[in-house]
């Protein structure tokens, strides 16, 4: 397979390892403000990787509430809140995931697609200081639609291209995911994927899959 001449990557679960942090947060805010008890099994067989505001709506509705505009933004807003509270103390990005991102952005253009809002996004970034490495950060702020919807793909390419002065094809852009729902958004937008270890399901529907983001790995990855 031939060397990628971009990188788009997911945030949670993928650059950032927050998923266990992002389910245990969704499972409070959810019991807090609407009754409902998630499993941690239940989130991530059946929410993980969907855009947040998608977790909220689906898991009220399999509760059996209704997911009113009101009642999601407050489940939303117990979240984020409780997510910069707990990366401000321990931030989520780990030193390998850095140096995979110094070693493609020294190289490639390179991007994020992520479900999660900006303002979680952004103060991760900042946090690990990486924020200008990055030509562009799409978030579920920018789209109407998340993953497995290609919509934020196409625009992190549209807007990476834009910003990098690089005319990249999605053909020649390599996305990195851990769902299979971010996969599937990926493959729809034209890129190939690669899924990081550890969801079955991910690794089943890309191109193929690596053990984690470290600086080998993304020496590996521009060889081709």
């Amino acid at each position: 397979m031939s060397a990628p001449l971009a990188v788009i990557l997911d945030f949670n679960g993928t650059l950032s390892d927050d998923e266990p942090l992002l389910g245990r947060l969704f499972r409070d805010a959810l019991a807090v403000e609407a009754g409902i008890e998630m499993t941690s099994a239940d989130y991530f067989e059946r929410f993980a990787g969907l855009s947040d505001p998608e977790i909220a709506d689906s898991a009220l509705r399999a509760g059996g509430v209704d997911p009113s505009p009101a009642l999601v933004e407050r489940i939303l807003r117990s979240k984020v809140d409780g997510y910069l509270s707990a990366v401000d103390e321990e931030p989520p990005i780990p030193h390998a995931a850095t140096e995979f991102v110094e070693v493609v952005a020294d190289r490639v253009p390179l991007a994020i697609a992520s479900g999660a809002f900006r303002e979680e996004v952004e103060f991760v970034l900042e946090l690990a200081g990486l924020r200008d490495r990055f030509d562009a950060v799409v978030c579920i702020d920018d789209v109407s639609a998340g993953k497995p919807d290609p919509e934020g793909y196409l625009l992190a390419h549209e807007r990476m291209n834009e910003a990098s002065g690089i005319s990249v094809a999605a053909a020649d852009v390599l996305a990195i995911e851990d769902s299979a729902a971010g996969v599937a958004a990926a493959q729809q937008a034209g890129l190939r994927c690669a899924a990081v270890a550890g969801d079955e399901r991910a690794g089943e529907v890309a191109d193929f899959t690596i053990d984690r983001l470290d600086a080998e790995t993304a020496g590996r990855l521009l060889r081709g």
